[in-house]
């Protein structure tokens, strides 16, 4: 998601259930990896309200949500900001785990939340060069112990062009300054700089996290060369797709072309061209509120109805973003599911649908 913003209210959903307890693993984790839903049920799952820096974690904003919406979510995703260091969220993932949901980790390689600058610290080029691997085994060692089923994505929407690993800020098009010379360097520093945390895992004997790839639907620019599938570290390393996808986020931003269905179709052939056999989640989607040009019920609506029904993308969860925050215009973008007594009734209405299940199969 971008957003350029002064203070923020974050909550996403996400569907989250108990798989496992922890305890001593004797050094390696049992495999424990997420499974499709079955039949055409659809995982669902939540951000929620984990605030502003999104690592706000609590089993009462767990509990807060699901009473809001009326259903379980079955996980609950948040951000570990390496600013903070990278250490194993210990606290977080217990709190989540003992909510009845699983826990659900954004890797966020960043130091600090500005977005639209290339990051120099926790670069792409510094991950793969090792700089931070004792920092990493030491988190899978965690991890491990620990036992707790987790799903983990790193490095969120790299074929945008606001976070600091984004490919467009980390080489672009270019091909003459890192790798392969007829490979872009801004998407092959990423899908390697994953490849090189996967491996470190799997290295450790971490074999109970679930593996996603989360790429933003609409590349920016829109380029051949910053197509997701160049980011996708491969079908060997990555167990699940992700995708986020937004209509307007503030009130200025123009709302024509944004509808759900719209988009879906439109950027259909590059989200399948990233793999042909793995799950799909649209880990986050969601719309401004009190927009002069469109209704945000509205544009639920037609969303729900998409996903329950279309011809281009067969999603196996998905995720709301639940959350509100101040522009530094002084306007405010209201995802929030509670925006109105409108949209929190639309989404109501559709969230009750017997196929949006809280159970997740490993």
């Amino acid at each position: 998601m971008k957003k350029t913003t002064l203070f923020m209210v974050s909550l996403t959903l996400l569907f989250l259930v108990s798989c496992g307890s922890g305890g001593d693993s004797g050094g390696t984790s049992v495999g424990n990896k997420l499974k499709a839903p079955s039949a055409n049920s659809i995982y669902f799952g939540a951000f929620p309200d984990f605030g502003g820096s999104e690592d706000v974690v609590s089993q009462a904003r767990i509990e807060g949500f699901q009473n809001l919406v009326g259903k379980k979510i079955a996980w609950a995703y948040f951000s570990q900001n390496w600013y903070k260091g990278i250490v194993y969220p210990q606290a977080h993932i217990h709190a989540i785990h003992n909510s009845g949901s699983v826990p659900f980790v954004r890797l966020m390689p960043r130091s600090d939340e500005i977005q639209g600058h290339a990051e120099r610290h926790f670069s792409l080029q510094n991950i793969i060069n090792g700089n931070f691997d004792d920092a990493l085994k030491t988190w899978a060692q965690a991890a491990i112990a620990d036992n707790i089923p987790l799903l983990v994505d790193f490095a969120v929407e790299p074929n945008g062009d606001w976070f600091g690993w984004s490919g467009v800020l980390n080489g672009g098009a270019k091909t003459d300054g890192y790798g392969d010379p007829d490979y872009p360097d801004g998407p092959e520093r990423y899908r390697d700089a994953y490849r090189h945390i996967i491996d470190l895992f799997r290295a450790e004997g971490a074999k109970h996290i679930t593996w996603f790839f989360h790429f933003n639907y609409a590349s920016y620019p829109s380029a051949a060369w910053n197509k997701p599938k160049n980011y996708y570290p491969g079908d060997n390393y990555i167990d699940w797709i992700g995708t986020s996808l937004y209509g307007a986020q503030t009130t200025s931003e123009e709302w024509t072309g944004l509808a759900f269905s719209t988009q879906l179709e439109t950027y259909a052939s590059d989200a399948k061209a990233v793999s042909s056999t793995k799950p799909m989640a649209l880990l986050e989607f969601g719309v401004t509120d009190h927009h002069s040009e469109g209704s945000k019920s509205a544009w639920l609506d037609d969303a729900f109805m998409t996903i329950l029904s279309n011809p281009y993308i067969d999603f196996d969860a998905i995720s709301p973003w639940h959350e509100n925050w101040e522009n530094e215009d002084g306007t405010y973008s209201t995802l929030r599911l509670d925006s109105s007594h409108e949209t929190l009734a639309t989404y109501n209405k559709w969230i009750v649908n017997e196929r949006f299940v809280s159970a997740l199969r490993f």
